[in-house]
């Protein structure tokens, strides 16, 4: 079956530089894990608990659990961009439990949440458009429910550059915004996934703010 084919990771996009073998399988588990795909036992092991490598996670509603927000960003008034962005893969990760897998998945939604927030602290993004972002995430969450054919997927993607040349968003810029979700993938192992699955990897509003971010970074 082909990949769906979507603006921001086309399947004849340039591939980034050859990770290393560990770093490729720690990868590989972790987005399975997001994707909804398990093998459990070997996944397990290899998705750490978000925040705390190889420690267990604080049993849920304990008084001494810190909200990731809270550890990545204390500047005094809480940041309400990161609030809600853990609020909602929280609540996806909340929704996985039911998936019989031991809480694998929940764990990966987790620990790509942690890595979202500390990549938005370390690059000075404003979190209110990195809740925004997965705020459209959220919304494409039916879009999952069933896979589209490749000729719906292509249709998508036609209907997607159409949008992108009626706003004149360049070749270049979309090469800038793939960039961009390609670093993000690294840091937040299942984006891509999750971008394909809902179908938001063709959506304008996620493609302006992939493009407008890369910029913002200097991306070139």
């Amino acid at each position: 079956m082909s990949d769906p084919a979507h603006i921001l990771f086309p399947s004849d996009a340039p591939k980034s530089q050859k990770a290393p073998e560990w770093f490729k399988a720690e990868q590989s588990a972790a987005t399975a894990c997001l994707a909804g795909v398990h093998d459990n036992g070997v996944a397990a092991a290899k998705v750490p608990e978000p925040g705390k490598a190889g420690s267990p996670a604080s049993p849920a509603g304990s008084a001494d659990v810190t909200k990731p927000e809270a550890v990545l960003f204390k500047d005094g008034a809480a940041d309400l961009g990161a609030k809600a962005v853990t609020e909602i893969l929280d609540g996806f990760a909340n929704a996985s439990i039911g998936d019989g897998d031991g809480g694998v998945r929940a764990r990966a939604i987790e620990a790509a949440r942690d890595g979202l927030l500390a990549d938005a602290k370390a690059h000075g993004m404003d979190t209110e458009e990195l809740s925004e972002a997965v705020a459209i995430l959220k919304e494409r969450q039916s879009d999952s429910i069933t896979e589209p054919t490749p000729e719906v997927a292509e249709q998508r993607m036609a209907e997607a550059l159409e949008a992108c040349r009626a706003e004149n968003i360049s070749d270049a810029d979309l090469s800038l915004a793939r960039r961009l979700i390609a670093d993000i993938e690294k840091v937040a192992p299942g984006t891509v996934a999750t971008l394909e699955r809902t179908g938001s990897g063709n959506d304008i509003r996620l493609i302006r703010k992939a493009v407008a971010e890369a910029k913002r970074r200097a991306y070139r």
